[in-house]
C-alpha cells in the first residue's frame, strides 16, 4: 500500500511524499515581489515517479505559481499579480493595485496510509493591506491506481467569505471586454515547454479554451519527454460561477478552473462562496475512461 506522509519545513512550510519521495510542497509565498500578488501555492508538483508537472515564476508570467487560487479582481484590487487589464483598447498597465494572499495557520493536517489532509485558514488583503476577504481551504490527499497505475488524487475545496462587512465583487478580464479572458480562481501553470497531445471532455470539444465540461483529461508530454496524464475536474455538487475551462497550450501551457469566465461573482457580506475542485496527477497516458471514472 502507498504511503503519504508530511513533512515541516521553515516558515510553516510543508511537504507531501508518497513512499518517502517528495511529490507536492506547499510555498507560502515567502519572497515573491508585491507586483507579483504573493499568495500560497503547490510547486513543485510531481507524478507518482517523480515528474515536475509544474512551473514557477516563468519570465513570461513571473506571478504564476503553480497550483494556487486567486482572482484578477477583488473589488478595486488587483489579488493574481501582474498588470491590471483596462479595456481591450487599452490592454494590461502594472499599476499599484496588488494586493497579498496570506496563509495565516494551519488549521489541521493529518497524514497516513494512502491519505493525507491539510486544512489552512487565509486572509485575502487588499493594497494597502485592508482585510477583503477571509478563506478556509483543505486539500485533501489520495494515492490511488487509476487504469492499473499509481496516481494522486487532490481534492482542493475552498469558502471565501467577506471580511470587509459587505459584498465583495470578483471580477476577471472578461469583465472588461478581453475575449477569453475569465481567468480566475484554481490555476495550475505548468512546466516550461510542456505541451498538450490530447485534450478530453464530456463528450465536449475543449480543444478550444473556454469549453464547459465537469472534466477535462489532458495527455501531457513534457520537455523532457515523459508523458503524463492530467485530470481535471468541479466539485459533483454545483458551485458558484459557470464552470467553463480556460487552457492556454501555446506559447505557454496553463489551465485554469473558470468559474467567473463570463460573469463576475460576489461573495455576500453575509454568506459564501464555496468551490470545489479535483486534479489526477499520473504517469503516462492513461485511459481516458479510466481516470474520467476517477474524477
Amino acid at each position: 500500500m502507498a504511503d503519504l506522509a508530511l513533512t515541516e519545513h521553515p516558515h510553516d512550510e510543508r511537504e507531501l511524499l508518497l513512499d518517502g519521495a517528495p511529490v507536492a510542497y506547499f510555498g507560502l509565498g515567502h519572497g515573491i515581489g508585491p507586483i507579483d500578488t504573493p499568495k500560497p501555492f503547490i510547486h513543485p508538483l510531481r507524478t507518482p515517479a517523480g515528474v515536475t508537472v509544474t512551473g514557477f515564476a516563468p519570465e513570461d508570467h513571473t506571478w504564476h505559481h503553480g497550483l494556487s487560487f486567486a482572482f484578477p479582481r477583488v473589488d478595486a484590487h488587483n489579488l493574481w499579480g501582474g498588470g491590471t487589464y483596462f479595456s481591450p483598447e487599452e490592454g494590461y498597465r502594472v499599476v499599484e493595485d496588488q494586493g497579498r494572499i496570506d496563509h495565516r495557520a494551519w488549521t489541521s493536517e493529518s497524514a497516513g496510509g494512502s491519505r493525507a489532509s491539510l486544512a489552512e485558514d487565509v486572509r485575502w488583503d487588499g493594497h494597502e493591506g485592508q482585510p477583503l476577504l477571509d478563506e478556509q481551504r483543505t486539500w485533501t490527499f489520495s494515492a490511488a491506481e487509476v487504469g492499473g497505475e499509481a496516481a494522486l488524487v487532490i481534492d482542493f475545496a475552498t469558502t471565501l467569505t467577506s471580511a470587509t462587512g459587505a459584498d465583495v465583487a470578483l471580477q476577471t478580464p472578461a469583465q472588461r471586454g478581453r475575449p477569453d479572458g475569465g481567468y480566475g480562481g484554481l490555476w495550475l501553470r505548468l512546466s516550461e515547454d510542456f505541451r498538450a497531445a490530447v485534450i478530453d471532455g464530456d463528450g465536449v470539444d475543449l480543444t478550444e479554451s473556454g469549453g464547459e465540461s465537469r472534466t477535462m483529461i489532458v495527455h501531457g508530454v513534457t520537455a523532457d519527454g515523459d508523458e503524463v496524464t492530467l485530470g481535471l475536474a468541479f466539485g459533483e455538487e454545483p458551485t458558484a460561477g459557470h464552470r467553463r475551462w480556460l487552457h492556454r497550450f501555446e506559447p505557454f501551457s496553463a489551465i485554469g478552473w473558470a468559474h467567473a469566465y463570463i460573469d463576475g461573482l460576489t461573495v455576500p457580506a453575509d454568506g459564501e462562496l464555496r468551490f470545489e475542485h479535483r486534479l489526477v496527477v499520473a504517469d503516462g497516458h492513461l485511459d481516458t475512461a479510466a481516470v474520467r471514472a476517477a474524477l
